[in-house]
């Protein structure tokens, strides 16, 4: 570390110590000081401020009256733009499929490009701040994250008044369309002088989750996939996944877990490399914060863990 930074982190930590600034912020403006997001963890390891699935501040799911309406989507939209951590920058991209135009939300550092990158699909309530958060924190790993809107041919997700309506609208897509825009969102990050075009992987929640499925099976130039919770009915097209995949479940999901066992022996069979994780004590979308009856905050840290340490091993 230079002596500037030595005397930046040093500054850093009195006022962290006094109270002066959160855990949240502490580590954003250490990772800024020294340009590097490890490195910053490093450092709230070594200073004794954080164990190493406490880097971050996850978010208080218990925000305002129970009984409050939920945001409208683009209120939650606004929310997830307003947590936008120092080291990171956002943007808002357009890129075509075909005749259509698609909206995405990208997160990435400030420094260190070029980068591995991520596709990010989101839940069937289109973009929100949930999957926003999940953007930046790929950001904070290191990683450039776009999250396309799915709802682009539609108008997209800010349009709808609700979330039920989104949701709605997620309904009225056809799996060939949606296809079609996440080619066209791993095409325009091969287009990107900031993107390791060999090491674009994807992730999804939920709607979203099944989407990393059909997108894997899809594209043969995925260099990872890591699906939350979502369904793989298609058994017949295992054969065509060729890159690593790290699959995420809730241990309570009934629905989604239906064939799990089939699906793993199936990968097993065609000698696929293919992780299972389910974690106790869990609902379906146990990661986002923003649903607190779901919610479940200290299998999240440890899933994010997991999965985080997968990817930077997979794209090195």
């Amino acid at each position: 570390m230079k002596p500037v930074a030595q005397t930046e982190v040093q500054n850093l930590v009195a006022q962290f110590r006094s109270g002066g600034l959160s855990r949240r912020e502490f580590f954003q403006k250490l990772a800024f000081a020294t340009g590097s997001i490890l490195l910053a963890q490093q450092l709230m390891l070594d200073y004794g401020f954080a164990s190493e699935m406490e880097i971050y501040d996850w978010p208080d799911p218990f925000r305002g009256p129970q009984d409050a309406p939920p945001p409208t989507p683009k209120e939650s939209i606004a929310a997830g733009e307003k947590r936008l951590p120092a080291p990171v920058a956002a943007e808002s991209v357009e890129y075509p499929s075909g005749d259509v135009k698609v909206g995405a939300y990208l997160a990435k550092p400030k420094a260190g490009a070029p980068f591995a990158a991520i596709i990010v699909i989101h839940e069937n309530r289109g973009v929100t701040e949930f999957v926003l958060d999940i953007a930046q924190r790929w950001a904070l790993e290191g990683l450039l994250a776009v999250a396309p809107d799915c709802l682009s041919r539609l108008g997209g997700t800010a349009k709808y008044d609700s979330m039920d309506a989104a949701r709605t609208g997620i309904g009225q897509l056809d799996r060939a369309g949606v296809i079609a825009d996440l080619q066209a969102t791993l095409a325009y990050l091969k287009t990107r002088k900031d993107v390791k075009a060999s090491k674009i992987g994807v992730s999804g929640f939920c709607w979203g989750g099944a989407n990393t499925f059909n997108l894997t099976v899809e594209s043969k130039e995925l260099a990872f996939a890591v699906p939350f919770y979502g369904a793989m009915r298609a058994l017949d097209k295992v054969e065509q996944i060729n890159c690593p995949v790290f699959a995420v479940y809730a241990e309570s999901d009934q629905g989604v877990n239906a064939n799990l066992d089939e699906l793993e022996a199936k990968m097993k069979e065609l000698k696929k490399n293919y992780t299972r994780r389910v974690f106790p004590g869990t609902q379906h979308a146990f990661m986002n914060f923003t649903n607190p009856q779901r919610y479940n905050a200290g299998q999240a840290k440890i899933a994010w863990s997991e999965v985080t340490a997968f990817v930077k091993k997979t794209v090195g």
